[in-house]
């Protein structure tokens, strides 16, 4: 690997670690300062409204400033938001705790997928580096909880959970420092660079955590690897011209079929007949006059859109994911931000069981994380997607019912388990159905749809939280998934499967 992607990877230990004292912590410390199940849900629906309205705004500042002072940023920010929480003793002071937490986690998901991607020379590295990164965060975040159970044990006082805050926030700034230190400006970053590079900055992404939504049960399934789409628009111009340089030095016999044969699978059917379409009747439309959509919309109206918007608008495909990315984000936060919740008031255990718990938790989610290309390479998308579902499902129904505690807590950590590795398959196999320049686009409305899906869920399960029902909030997410896995099974995995079909055909390079 690069220089720049084993000092993101060796930095992102840090990171770990102060999420995992994050996540630990929240949600103890505010109840141990008397806030109500109710007033934990709605503090993180709050976060994750400002991380899904904020999304795209941010991926356009990324554009404008860089991806490298933008994640710094970011970072400080969590860690500001950390150290806040720790000193505040009321509910105004923990809103605005979580709002600026909420800003420095969208910074960060919106910039450090697309950096990590610009130190990559390859696509072959960009994988190696994606999981990579992935398994260095879980791994350490499992060391960051039990971190975080130590402190709280040290400290007898009634301080709710803020040493293990504060060592948070020390962690975080620590490693902003860091990062402004080692890593190499994104200028100077030997990275594949064009649309290779960035186009596939939305591949995946860890979900940051938003106050409660900051458990370690399905730490980043997330993903929010969100990018401007006037960032994809500049990048698909600058491939369209590099390919158009291309065509006219390195022609030669049979160069022509061959990048029509690579080209075909990148772009949908409906794609390519409007593209013919506007091609066959430019002739009668004459010079300089805008092309016709294929809604038979007023020609004057459509052109005055921006690029971008103009594509949204007419690809039934990312309307398809970001309405399974809402699914997936609602079906999230009934159970993933409120684990240690689950734990204390179902189970009756102690904060220190609690942080066992979720370092065991951390482990899992290692494992998933390392196990999620192998399952799809091994059985494929169909076999894969319906165990991930079917599974999730049934191990949300069996927490519905009553158990021992410690069984209790095993499912539930098997559960995280297995949602990290559904999130996971979910995020890379959609994001590599679609055509490069359509991937930032998709990246930014799958952050947004998925917050909104995510802050609903999370009001909904406060308000059962709020009642004292612990178990009506597994029978919901059990019965969403199974609606979640019809959906996507009807209307996401044809693209999938087809995009991965177009792929066998393609001549496979070589990577770096």
């Amino acid at each position: 690997m690069t220089t720049g992607v084993r000092r993101f990877l060796a930095t992102e230990a840090l990171y770990g670690i102060g999420i995992g004292l994050y996540s630990l912590a929240l949600n103890l410390h505010l109840l141990a300062l008397g806030a109500s199940g109710g007033q934990i849900a709605s503090i993180s629906a709050v976060g994750i409204l400002i991380m899904g309205i904020g999304a795209m705004p941010a991926g356009m500042l990324a554009g404008k400033i860089g991806r490298k002072p933008m994640l710094l940023a970011g970072s400080m920010l969590v860690a500001a938001g950390a150290a806040l929480f720790a000193a505040g003793r009321s509910l105004p002071v923990w809103y605005a705790a979580q709002a600026v937490a909420s800003a420095g986690f969208m910074c960060i998901e919106t910039t450090e997928i697309q950096l990590l991607f610009r130190y990559c020379r390859s696509r072959r590295e960009e994988s190696r580096a994606f999981h990579g990164m992935f398994a260095v965060f879980t791994a350490f975040t499992g060391l960051g909880n039990l971190l975080g159970g130590i402190l709280s044990r040290a400290d007898a006082s009634a301080a709710g959970h803020a040493p293990s805050l504060y060592a948070s926030a020390v962690c975080i700034a620590a490693l902003s420092l860091l990062r402004l230190r080692l890593l190499p400006a994104e200028r100077a970053a030997g990275g594949s660079g064009g649309a290779s590079s960035m186009g596939d900055s939305g591949d995946g992404g860890r979900p940051g955590p938003a106050g409660a939504d900051a458990s370690g049960s399905g730490l980043r399934p997330g993903a929010e690897a969100a990018a401007a789409a006037e960032i994809a628009n500049g990048n698909r111009d600058a491939a369209e011209a590099e390919s158009r340089g291309r065509d006219t030095t390195d022609k030669g016999p049979g160069d022509s079929g061959r990048r029509e044969s690579a080209k075909t699978p990148e772009a949908p059917a409906s794609g390519s007949a409007a593209r013919g379409a506007e091609e066959k009747h430019a002739s009668r439309r004459g010079p300089g006059q805008p092309p016709v959509s294929r809604g038979r919309r007023p020609a004057e109206s459509l052109p005055r859109l921006p690029q971008g918007l103009r594509r949204l608008l007419r690809n039934r495909s990312l309307w398809l994911l970001a309405s399974n990315a809402c699914l997936i984000g609602f079906v999230f936060s009934f159970i993933g931000p409120f684990m240690n919740v689950y734990l204390k008031f179902r189970a009756a255990w102690g904060d220190d069981l609690i942080s066992y718990v979720y370092t065991v938790n951390g482990l899992v989610l290692f494992a998933a994380s390392l196990a999620a290309p192998k399952i799809m390479e091994r059985w494929g998308a169909k076999a894969a997607f319906t165990g991930a579902f079917l599974g999730n499902a049934g191990l949300a129904l069996l927490l519905l019912i009553a158990q021992p505690a410690p069984v209790f807590a095993a499912l539930l950590v098997l559960r995280s388990g297995s949602f990290s590795l559904l999130g996971n398959l979910v995020d890379s196999e959609t994001m590599s159905s679609l055509r490069e320049e359509d991937r930032n686009l998709y990246a930014g409305m799958r952050a947004v749809f998925r917050c909104i899906g995510s802050s609903l869920s999370t009001m909904t399960a406060g308000f059962f939280m709020n009642a004292g029902d612990y178990h009506t909030p597994f029978l919901i997410a059990g019965v969403l998934l199974i609606v979640n896995f019809m959906y996507f099974r009807s209307r996401v995995l044809p693209l999938i499967i087809k995009r991965n079909d177009n792929l066998r055909g393609e001549p496979q390079a070589g990577g770096a």
